[in-house]
């Protein structure tokens, strides 16, 4: 699942930022410019093998006053990213990939410089995460999303709550190896539109650790955790809900209970490779009228339902 729609969004929000500042051939950076839909340039600054402060420092220095897009940050290894960085320049994204960075910054703010700028902050394939202070992205007025995919972010703790006052649409945090989640992990952050925690080793969420009520929350993807029973009122307080992601879980049953307050109004509901057990506990799901929706999911037991797509199954055939 990809949420990393605020890069799009972005397209058609703002001006030209499509002037590429000179790098010689040597240089551990290249400069691109790309063009939207319509025709706006965006320029995109990538950089690899950098492995000092002062190298970043020295590569950032031709874009202070240029508008700029995104930085890519490739192949880094850094103790810190000096908080003074970004002085004096206007970029929207940071990309982060494959790459070593202890700390987000050596003061208590990260990234000055970028408060009205920065919207989306990508991390793929990272180390350290799990030592990164968020409290340092408190000065950042305009992010909109976070991405830690493919990182050593254990987990979520909340420390999370120190940027609540900012307008969050989104967090991707999968493939992360997350155990555990603040009792109130995402609680405060009212805006938040996109959640994926796909991919991880969760054994247990509860209610207080979504917004309550989730008034614009549209997708939550909890795919392959370990999940094996949901809290009652897991699903209550999220009326924007169109798609759910549960695939790869091992639970045995769709609880009325927990799922009744937004089964109509989903769009999307993803459940394979899960342990369902298709029996009478299930007979409300069937009663359903679920032809406006798109269910994947399958029986896993008994063994006369087992690889039965669950949308097939009548109520008068479920039993206990």
């Amino acid at each position: 699942m990809n949420l990393g729609i605020v890069f799009l969004v972005l397209f058609s929000v703002v001006g030209s930022l499509g002037i590429c500042p000179p790098y010689s051939q040597h240089s551990p950076c290249t400069c691109r410019t790309i063009t939207d839909r319509i025709g706006e340039d965006f320029s995109i600054l990538t950089c690899e093998g950098l492995q000092s402060e002062d190298e970043l420092l020295g590569v950032l220095e031709p874009t202070r006053g240029v508008p700029m897009f995104e930085l890519e940050l490739v192949n880094t290894s850094l103790r810190y990213i000096p908080h003074d960085a970004f002085k004096e320049t206007t970029y929207q994204v940071l990309s982060i990939r494959d790459s070593r960075i202890s700390a987000l910054s050596d003061l208590d703010v990260a990234f000055a410089g970028l408060e009205d700028h920065l919207h989306l902050i990508e991390v793929i394939n990272c180390s350290y995460t799990s030592s990164w202070d968020w409290t340092q992205l408190g000065n950042l007025q305009h992010l909109l999303e976070i991405q830690v995919v493919d990182s050593e972010l254990i987990d979520v703790t909340k420390g999370l709550a120190s940027i609540q006052h900012l307008d969050m649409e989104a967090f991707a945090f999968h493939r992360n190896n997350i155990q555990r989640l603040a009792d109130e992990a995402f609680a405060k952050f009212t805006n938040l539109e996109r959640l994926a925690l796909d991919n991880n080793f969760l054994t247990e969420v509860k209610r207080s650790m979504f917004p309550k009520p989730a008034r614009l929350l549209k997708i939550l993807g909890l795919s392959y955790n370990l999940l094996e029973t949901f809290p009652a009122d897991m699903f209550r307080d999220m009326p924007s809900l169109k798609t759910l992601y549960l695939t790869g879980n091992p639970f045995h049953t769709l609880d009325e209970v927990v799922f009744k307050p937004v089964w109509r109004q989903l769009h999307l509901v993803l459940f394979h490779d899960t342990r369902l057990s298709c029996d009478c506990r299930i007979t409300w799901l069937a009663q359903e009228d679920n032809s406006r929706k798109y269910i994947h999911g399958q029986c896993h037991g008994p063994t006369n339902f087992r690889g039965r797509n669950i949308h097939s199954v009548q109520a008068h055939e479920l039993w206990c």
